[in-house]
């Protein structure tokens, strides 16, 4: 976890290459800087574009040489220069995973999947949806791509938020129900 609001970030690594892919360059390059190790990063993932999720991406970007990713629907929320991040497969040396656009927090969220895990920055957390009370969020949205791109994982898929600690598909499933009646 780095900086005030104790945001996670995550690096996703292939073991064989030393290639890896820094998600949500949220703050603090030191501590990045020790997660990454050795690794070559190839890229930086940023989520969404809430100061929190990449206060330390232009850090980042120097620090490791690499480019600074964002769904372009994110440009102005996030207030700063991003390379555009497009939905589809994302490739970390022999690592597959794909990249899923999940409007609904913000317009330009985005999942990172991998083989039974699920990087959902501030999409889906332990007990329900990201918050959609700024003017630039829609809740019946923020439940369309849950339902649409990450309920349509296997159950046990291990979800790992922006935030907290992790969950599963199947934990979560269990109650859309429930979130859909509290409307948040």
């Amino acid at each position: 976890m780095v900086g005030p609001i104790d945001n996670n970030a995550y690096l996703i690594r292939c073991k064989r290459t030393g290639m890896s892919v820094l998600v949500d360059a949220a703050d603090d390059i030191d501590q990045l800087t020790q997660l990454v190790g050795d690794s070559t990063v190839k890229s930086i993932v940023t989520t969404h574009g809430h100061w929190d999720h990449h206060q330390a991406a232009d850090d980042a970007s120097q620090q490791f040489g690499a480019p600074t990713l964002l769904h372009p629907l994110d440009r102005d929320i996030a207030g700063k220069a991003f390379e555009a991040l497009d939905p589809g497969p994302l490739s970390i040396g022999e690592v597959d995973a794909t990249v899923v656009h999940t409007p609904g927090h913000t317009p330009g969220s985005v999942c990172v999947i991998l083989d039974g895990v699920v990087l959902t920055g501030d999409t889906l957390f332990p007990g329900g949806p990201g918050a959609t009370r700024f003017d630039h969020s829609s809740f019946p949205t923020i439940i369309e791509s849950i339902r649409s791109h990450l309920f349509t994982l296997p159950d046990e898929t291990v979800v790992l938020p922006g935030h907290g600690d992790s969950t599963t598909i199947g934990k979560e499933r269990d109650q859309l129900d429930a979130w859909i009646a509290r409307g948040w």
